[in-house]
């Protein structure tokens, strides 16, 4: 009688457990994959400065300024800077959202193939799978300062202080921003949740579900994250996703608006429209 007692006590304990040790386990490898992301955004903003520092400024969609640099004036989501960030992050996209498989055509593959060719990235002769929508999950922001003769003393570095970059030696920042899909089951509600509740106080205290994670302002939460474009529904598919953003300042000693344009034959190999 008491061996059956303590297998009821800990069948008991393993279905008390068993729900919260899967929840953490889910949330550990969403949070692991969130890290690796950003790092990979890191990396992004490192590939896009490079190619900015080759490439004319026109090829990425900057404009010259009044003081001889060169800005996008905000992010954008073309051109080769773009491109190079893109290439980094298709690894980690996993969304075929707000992509058209038909092309507009309103046709029916059946060959899975050409399927799997449309939902992928191209780089040069590879292809990254479910990375069809990477275009829209990323931007760039980028700035070029050219304009020197300013020290310490300027009007931006007081006394004893160390001037902006910008104003010590000419160089290019690049800032990207991916929307990064929470997609592991479990723990991508529960990451959102943390992420679209931030500090707002204003959020009542009802307790609802958010994509099968039931917590406190669980609805307006979720609501919050839609209307800010962080949640995807598309037939069948539906996650979360949360904005990273990573910058990254390189020395540019040239200057690239001589350099020539891109040809048209490279943008089309690359995938970037004229």
């Amino acid at each position: 009688m008491r061996l059956k007692e303590e297998h009821g006590s800990i069948m008991l304990e393993a279905v008390l457990v068993l729900p919260l040790f899967v929840l953490i386990v889910f949330f550990v490898i969403q949070m692991t994959f969130v890290w690796t992301a950003k790092q990979m955004t890191y990396y992004a903003s490192y590939c896009g400065a490079r190619a900015a520092l080759v490439y004319n400024p026109s090829d990425y969609g900057a404009e010259k300024q009044g003081d001889g640099g060169w800005t996008t004036g905000g992010f954008t989501s073309g051109g080769v800077v773009h491109r190079a960030a893109c290439t980094v992050l298709s690894w980690v996209s996993w969304s075929l959202s707000g992509y058209d498989l038909s092309g507009g055509r309103g046709l029916f593959y059946s060959n899975s193939n050409a399927l799997n060719e449309l939902k992928s990235l191209r780089i040069g002769t590879y292809a990254v799978p479910l990375s069809s929508n990477i275009g829209n999950q990323v931007s760039v922001s980028v700035s070029e300062y050219e304009n020197l003769g300013k020290t310490s003393g300027g009007k931006s570095g007081g006394k004893g202080q160390e001037a902006p970059i910008e104003e010590q030696y000419p160089a290019v920042t690049v800032r990207v921003r991916f929307r990064c899909p929470l997609f592991i089951p479990l723990g991508g509600p529960v990451v959102a949740y943390f992420y679209g509740a931030g500090s707002d106080s204003s959020l009542t205290q009802d307790s609802v579900g958010i994509g099968g994670f039931t917590a406190t302002n669980g609805g307006e939460i979720h609501s919050k994250l839609a209307a800010q474009g962080d949640y995807t529904e598309s037939g069948s598919m539906s996650y979360y996703s949360m904005v990273l953003e990573e910058s990254c300042t390189m020395a540019k000693p040239y200057k690239t608006d001589t350099f020539p344009l891109m040809a048209g034959d490279d943008k089309t190999m690359m995938g970037m429209s004229e």
